[in-house]
């Protein structure tokens, strides 16, 4: 676990024949939100040191981009441990995962939606999750300038509590088309993002960015 950027956590497995990073993150605002659970193993070793950051407080939400083992397949031990929880995920997700027997809160939530909660305020980006094309999001904290990029801006390498600089713009027009299939929900989503004005990419894979 590393502090990455004031109040975010990054929780890491690198993969060395892969040259690849798998992160977790939580971010100890009021109320307090995991972006991606990591598979069932990654989440029952994050638990102790998130309730220990957390003390008495607790996960309210846990944000979901798509359907894959790094981003829901803890789901179990975390809505275990916090019952009231509250997983945020399109409205794909939320049809899929009463099948692998998740019965807690589920909250779909809509790209032109914004969520207000205490010290959170959460921004959706539909987002048609490479290399599944699954009807997926991305999320924008705005009060912590804190962007959960999921698949979309990932780079190899061994990105384990490392930043790198770099601008917005430059991140979103890096974007690979390949990512996503349909040339217009590719142009529109880059337009969306060009929107925002995030202070940190905290990315599923690779390096977290920090935007001059």
């Amino acid at each position: 676990m590393k502090k990455i950027y004031e109040n975010l956590y990054q929780f890491t497995t690198y993969i060395p024949p892969m040259d690849f990073t798998i992160h977790q993150y939580l971010l100890a605002s009021d109320p307090a939100i995991v972006f991606a659970t990591g598979t069932q193993k990654e989440a029952a070793e994050n638990l102790a040191t998130i309730k220990e950051i957390l003390g008495e407080h607790t996960v309210k939400y846990i944000f979901v981009s798509h359907m894959e083992s790094d981003e829901c397949g803890g789901l179990p031990i975390f809505t275990k441990e916090y019952p009231e929880a509250t997983v945020l995920c399109s409205a794909l997700c939320a049809r899929e995962l009463p099948g692998y027997g998740l019965t807690g809160k589920i909250k779909v939530c809509n790209e032109n939606e914004i969520l207000e909660d205490g010290t959170l305020k959460l921004h959706f980006f539909n987002y048609p999750s490479e290399v599944h094309l699954q009807n997926g999001l991305v999320c924008y904290e705005e009060n912590s300038g804190v962007f959960y990029s999921a698949d979309l801006m990932l780079r190899s390498g061994n990105g384990t509590g490392k930043l790198i600089d770099s601008n917005w713009k430059t991140e979103v027009a890096d974007i690979k088309p390949q990512y996503i299939s349909s040339e217009d929900i590719f142009s529109k989503l880059k337009e969306k993002l060009l929107t925002i004005t995030p202070k940190l990419i905290a990315v599923g894979h690779g390096f977290c960015i920090t935007l001059k």
